[in-house]
């Protein structure tokens, strides 16, 4: 349950939010679509990995403590989007 809640729910959510940023800029002559996805590629399956080594590096916390950490570790790719909308 630790593995669903700290890797998998945390990719649901982050694959949900670069959808929707590039749905919402398909077809407006903008990069960001294009950035975020790029984003995504790399950042989703590593913070995944990370979340799972994380988890399985620490048995002995508590389940709501690792899933705090997996969900603040996860917060990277929405906090990195805003970059490309402003820088592209």
């Amino acid at each position: 349950m630790r593995y669903m809640l700290g890797v998998v729910l945390p990719v649901i959510l982050q694959c949900l939010f670069v959808l929707v940023v590039v749905e919402m800029n398909t077809g407006n002559g903008s990069w960001v679509g294009l950035g975020v996805f790029l984003l995504a590629i790399f950042a989703i399956p590593g913070t995944a990995i990370i979340n799972a080594l994380y988890i399985r590096s620490h048995p002995d916390l508590h389940t709501l403590s690792v899933i705090n950490r997996c969900f603040l570790l996860a917060l990277a790719v929405p906090l990195l989007t805003p970059l490309f909308l402003f820088a592209l």
